[in-house]
């Protein structure tokens, strides 16, 4: 019996101490308001997928500028941030968004949506930050929500299976995976025509312009 008693003892003990680690681990994550912070940090700059196109010469240049903006007509959270994005191929615009970046339900969620007038707000990344004014009136108000939650070094996720509709495959939708780090963002966008056929995918990894780089250029 008291042998019985002694392994007992010692498995409850076991487990309260793999209990106290999982929650010292757990306490040692940073609070979802300053997640946000950072991941919209490591988020805004200058950025292009040259190092990809280098190993990978079938996947076009592409070049992105993401910078937080000021929403005029709404107030938002003080822990919510907003940034517009731009990428540009051949020195064409041809994906302009805004995104909002704010606490989910166990990460950060990124709530992405179109401009009424994108030539309203092209370049305004290229203004001084007093003039990055974007008008709440300018935006849809249909949106494209993806949670990232944080790892070691990045913070990942994607929103399978639903995903969100597209214009490109009426009917059809597109699946989006994003992992963000420090140095850049990594980027997939599948989508799928109206009968759930894939019809396209290419990662795109884009990396942290140089500042020596850029004034270079």
């Amino acid at each position: 019996m008291k042998k019985f008693q002694v392994c007992t003892l010692s498995l409850l003990l076991g487990s309260t101490f793999a209990l106290t680690q999982v929650s010292r681990a757990a306490s040692n994550e940073p609070p979802l308001f300053i997640q946000v912070k950072q991941v919209t940090r490591w988020f805004v700059g200058k950025f292009d997928n040259a190092e990809q196109v280098a190993n990978q010469p079938n996947v076009p240049l592409i070049t992105m500028s993401n910078c937080m903006v000021r929403l005029e007509g709404k107030n938002i959270s003080r822990h919510s941030r907003a940034v517009y994005l731009e990428q540009k191929t051949n020195g064409v615009p041809f994906r302009v968004r805004f995104y909002s970046f704010s606490k989910g339900d166990k990460g950060v969620k990124l709530s992405i949506r179109r401009f009424v007038d994108e030539d309203q707000v092209l370049g305004i990344c290229d203004s001084p930050k007093s003039q990055r004014v974007v008008s709440m009136d300018n935006i849809v108000t249909q949106s494209c929500e993806v949670e990232v939650t944080r790892e070691a070094q990045s913070y990942s996720g994607n929103n399978e299976p639903d995903g969100c509709p597209t214009t490109i495959f009426p009917g059809g939708k597109v699946v989006s995976e994003v992992t963000i780090k420090r140095r850049g963002t990594d980027s997939l966008d599948k989508f799928f025509d109206a009968e759930g056929n894939e019809k396209s995918g290419t990662e795109i990894e884009f990396r942290r312009i140089p500042f020596k780089k850029r004034i270079s250029s």
